[in-house]
């Protein structure tokens, strides 16, 4: 399709008669973290209603919340929180359940659970997305254990967060087979209607990847066969994103591969119409060659394993999967996160601890490399969740990472311990640890959270900077989802982009939409996600940018998926607020 610049650009700004009035602006220069960075506020939120609370009073046989995300149901500007049960055991008479917490827009929170129909549906996660345009979201419940007579489900918002099962939709798989294990919306056909793609068989089972095209009226058409080299395999993690810069988004599958038969990742290149192509082995994704980074004998994740070719070497038991530009060049790097057992046996040996896949570019046919060890990442043995966001707004991208701690006892040195790992990126690309450093503490005041499951980010007082939500798994007698107000950006400025779709030739949700900020040294780039990895963690659609000491000499685009620009001066988009781009309206 060829690119279009939409004349309207910039309109809601300034008129066609008017000079944008020059922006005012003095860079800051970047600040040091501090202690303090974030503030534990997860009693004072209410986001822990319904959650374990510390030593309760009697056994409670599973009230594990921890797989968790960000989304605004209600329409308000402001997202809310949707927390599902980690292990609950329905085949024994415990089902699942949901909490559901609205936001007061300020970093606080009302739980929601009954009114919003969701907290009793029989699923594992939550996926969301306006899947019939009338501009709120809706959500796909993936059920993940196969449950005699009960399937996958759709449940329509009636724009106010109030959700009603939607009979037919046709994503309901086979009743009582169904094992979904992660699942993304987003216009893969560029009709500008949602599709999904479900990732199947999560830890513990083998099956096809699915995808349905949406009709744009809540119901949706397989189209399955579309997706070519799709093989049985557990896939565990999934996110869509444009890694290949053509204007249409591609799906990254993390497979949990060394326990269940050597499976390799996915990666599902898209023709720009909804066909896609199965490209991990020639763009290296599918494994890698080094083995696990602990063991010395492999040249510590540098030594090619023996006797093997690409698409065959042993993979990972991936978790976690994001998508974003870490390095600044433009391109979307990745991020996968993966358990990874140092020894006992050849897979072990060789299987791929978690990696920080940066894109070489078009010039090398966007294929990756794994950068983990060359940027001074740390090994851990128990890495589940993982992300990319610029937490301090210092305008680099950095990486958090949920860990279990059962793996420890194995380990000495800290970094290999269970703790939630933050990891800032400095000027020159390296990374430091930054987690407890910085005020990540337990609810019990301890030095650091252990055994987090998921994590989701987002603005939830809109003061700029990212919040961090945890899923604080349950470690034995209870324990209850912290929520850490971000302090860290507070110094530096600052701009986010809520992006808004026609629903005629962009989808509402704006999904697959790409803003760029371009400096005179440096470019930063983000698209619009719907979620990403496993269980589906859900950080906040708006796009955030920090703009550290870059200054104020910028042009933002915006790249909509239907192939339309639009081009903005930093002094129509201002700076340290939440700006509105409307397709078809410009900005407010």
């Amino acid at each position: 399709m060829k690119p279009t610049t939409l004349l309207f650009a910039g309109l809601a700004a300034c008129s066609a008669t008017d000079t944008p009035t020059p922006l005012v602006c003095h860079a800051k220069p970047v600040q040091p973290l501090a202690a303090n960075s974030f503030k534990d506020i997860s009693s004072a939120s209410g986001i822990q209603v319904g959650n374990f609370v510390a030593n309760p009073p009697a056994a409670i046989p599973i009230n594990d919340h921890s797989r968790l995300g960000f989304v605004d149901i209600d329409g308000d500007g402001c997202d809310d929180i949707v927390a599902h049960d980690l292990f609950p055991n329905p085949k024994a008479g415990i089902p699942f359940t949901h909490l559901v917490f609205k936001s007061d827009c300020h970093g606080g929170f009302t739980d929601f659970s009954a009114e919003s129909g969701l907290a009793n549906v029989q699923a594992g996660f939550f996926a969301f997305g306006d899947v019939d345009n009338d501009g709120d979201q809706d959500c796909f419940a993936g059920l993940d254990i196969p449950l005699v007579g009960l399937a996958n489900s759709l449940w329509l918002n009636d724009g106010h967060g109030h959700f009603t099962k939607k009979a037919g939709s046709g994503i309901e798989g086979i009743a009582g087979n169904t094992v979904a294990g992660n699942a993304v919306f987003a216009d893969f056909n560029n009709d500008a209607k949602l599709d999904l793609f479900i990732g199947n068989g999560q830890t513990s089972y083998t099956a096809l990847d699915e995808l349905y095209f949406g009709n744009g009226d809540g119901t949706f058409t397989t189209a399955t066969t579309r997706l070519a080299g799709n093989l049985a395999s557990p896939s565990n993690g999934s996110v869509a994103c444009d890694y290949d810069n053509d204007g249409d988004l591609d799906i990254f599958v993390s497979v949990y591969g060394v326990s269940q038969g050597g499976a390799q990742n996915f990666l599902y290149r898209n023709d720009g119409a909804g066909g896609f192509q199965n490209v991990a082995t020639e763009t290296n994704f599918a494994s890698l060659p080094t083995g696990n980074y602990w063991i010395a004998e492999t040249g510590m994740g540098r030594t090619p394993e023996p006797n093997a070719t690409a698409g065959h070497y042993i993979g990972s038991n991936g978790f976690g999967l994001a998508c974003e530009d870490i390095d600044g060049d433009g391109d979307l790097d990745v991020v996968v996160s993966a358990i990874s057992h140092p020894g006992g046996d050849y897979t072990r040996t060789w299987s791929d601890p978690t990696v920080l896949l940066l894109n070489d570019g078009a010039a090398a046919g966007y294929t990756f490399h794994n950068a983990w060890l060359e940027r001074g990442l740390p090994y851990n043995e128990g890495d589940v969740d993982a992300a990319m966001v610029d937490f301090d707004n210092d305008g680099r991208m950095d990486i958090s990472l949920s860990r279990t701690d059962k793996y420890e006892s194995g380990y000495t040195t800290e970094a290999q311990k269970g703790w939630f790992g933050l990891m800032h990126q400095k000027p020159d690309g390296m990374f430091d640890i930054a987690d407890r450093a910085v005020g990540l503490t337990d609810e019990d005041g301890g030095l650091g959270m252990k055994g987090a499951q998921n994590h989701a980010w987002s603005d939830i007082d809109h003061d700029g900077d990212l919040d961090l939500l945890i899923g604080a798994r349950d470690q034995g007698g209870g324990r209850a989802n912290l929520l850490f107000r971000n302090d860290a950006g507070d110094q530096h400025h600052w701009l986010a982009f809520k992006l808004v779709g026609d629903g005629t030739k962009v989808n509402r949700d704006a999904i697959g939409a790409r803003v760029t900020l371009t400096f005179p040294t440096q470019q930063l780039v983000r698209e619009v996600k719907s979620s990403r990895g496993t269980y589906n963690s859900m950080d906040t659609r708006t796009l955030y940018y920090g703009i550290g000491d870059l200054g104020c000499d910028f042009d933002a685009d915006v790249r909509w998926p239907d192939g339309t620009s639009q081009h903005f001066t930093a002094s129509q988009t201002k700076i340290d607020r939440i700006a509105t781009i409307t397709y078809g309206a410009g900005i407010d």
